[in-house]
C-alpha cells in the first residue's frame, strides 16, 4: 500500500472514532434539553391532574416539582395547599395539619387562608382533636375575615358541636349565622329539629348503677326488661346456692358461689351503667340522624392557569 493511501485510511479511521460519538453526544444532548424543557403551566396542570385521579403521591411530587422548579410563581402557595389536600385525601391528616398550619401562620385574610384554616379544622378533627377543631375556626373568626367566611365557621363550628352531642352549643353556633346566609343554609329548619334536643330523653348512669344494687333494676330503669329479668334470677340464683351451702356448712363450696355471685353482681351494676350510656348514645344517634340531612355541600374556587375550578364538597 502506498504511504499516502495509508495516511488517507488512517486519518479516515480517526474521525469515525472521533466524528461517531461526537454526533451522538450531541443528539444526546439536544435530546435531553428538550426533555428537561419545564412549562410552569403544563406542571401545574400535570400536578393537578394527578390530585384529580387521586394519585395523591404522584401529585406531591408533581406540585413539589412545580415549587422546586418555580418559585415565584404566584400559584406557589396554591401549591402547597394542593400537597396538603392530597396528604389529607389519603388520610395523612398530621401532615396535612402541618401544612395547613404553616399557611395559617400568616394571614393577609385571602380565599387560601381562609381555606387553610377551614382545612386545618377538618384535618384536627379527622384526628379526634375536637376542640383544637374547633379553636381553629375560633382563631380564623378572631382574625375578622369577611361575613361569609365568619358565617361558613359558624356553620362548621356548629356542625362539630352536632357530632359531640352538645346541642346548646350547636344551637348557639347556628344562630349566630348572618341573615342573609341563613335562608341558604336552611338554618331555620335546622334549628326546628335541632330543638327536639330539649326534650330527648336520657338515663341518668349513676341513677342506673344505684338502682343495681336491687339486680335487674338499674336494667329496668333503661328499657331493657329481658335483661333485666335475667339479672334478678341469675343473681337470686346464685345468692340462694350460696346460703344453702353456708347453711349446710359446706363453707368451700359456700365461698366459691359466692365469688362468682360477687362477679355477676358487680357485673350487674357495671351493664346498667353501659346501658344507661348506650341508650344515651341511641337517642343521640337517632337525633343526629334528622340533622344530617341538612348538612350543606361547600363550595370554593381553586384558580388554575387561565381561570379557576369550582370545587363542590359534601360531607356524608
Amino acid at each position: 500500500m502506498k504511504p499516502q493511501m495509508a495516511f488517507q485510511l488512517a486519518l479516515a479511521r480517526l474521525i469515525g472514532i472521533i466524528g461517531v460519538p461526537f454526533i451522538l453526544m450531541t443528539a444526546a444532548v439536544a435530546y435531553g434539553g428538550a426533555q428537561l424543557t419545564i412549562d410552569a403551566d403544563s406542571q401545574y396542570r400535570y400536578a393537578q391532574s394527578r390530585l384529580d385521579t387521586d394519585a395523591f403521591d404522584e401529585a406531591i411530587a408533581e406540585f413539589s416539582r412545580f415549587i422546586h422548579f418555580f418559585p415565584a410563581d404566584p400559584r406557589v402557595p396554591q401549591a402547597h395547599f394542593q400537597i396538603g389536600l392530597a396528604h389529607f385525601d389519603a388520610g395523612r391528616y398530621p401532615e396535612a395539619a402541618a401544612i395547613f398550619q404553616s399557611q395559617t401562620a400568616v394571614y393577609a385574610s385571602s380565599s387560601l387562608d381562609n381555606r387553610a384554616f377551614f382545612m386545618l379544622s377538618r384535618s384536627h378533627a379527622a384526628q379526634g382533636m375536637i376542640e383544637q377543631a374547633m379553636v381553629d375556626l375560633h382563631n380564623l373568626m378572631a382574625l375578622s375575615p369577611p361575613a361569609e367566611v365568619i358565617d361558613r365557621a359558624l356553620y362548621e363550628l356548629g356542625w362539630l358541636h352536632v357530632d359531640q352531642g352538645r346541642w346548646k352549643l350547636a344551637d348557639q353556633a347556628f344562630g349566630r349565622i348572618g341573615a342573609g346566609t341563613r335562608e341558604r343554609l336552611e338554618i331555620d329548619d335546622l334549628t326546628r329539629v335541632l330543638a327536639d334536643s330539649r326534650t330527648l330523653p336520657v338515663k341518668n348512669p349513676i341513677l342506673a348503677g344505684a338502682l343495681s344494687i336491687v339486680p335487674g333494676a338499674g336494667q329496668f330503669y333503661c328499657g331493657r326488661y329481658q335483661d333485666s329479668l335475667t339479672a334478678l334470677v341469675l343473681n337470686a340464683g346464685l345468692i340462694w346456692a350460696a346460703w344453702e351451702a353456708f347453711d349446710d356448712e359446706n363453707y368451700a363450696l359456700g365461698s366459691v358461689i359466692g365469688f362468682v355471685e360477687f362477679g355477676f353482681y358487680t357485673g350487674n351494676i357495671y351493664g346498667a351503667i353501659s346501658s344507661a350510656q348506650k341508650y344515651n348514645r341511641d337517642r343521640a344517634g337517632e337525633l343526629r340522624e334528622r340533622l344530617y340531612p341538612f348538612r350543606q355541600m361547600t363550595l370554593s374556587l381553586a384558580p388554575v392557569p387561565h381561570g379557576g375550578v369550582l370545587c363542590l364538597k359534601a360531607d356524608f
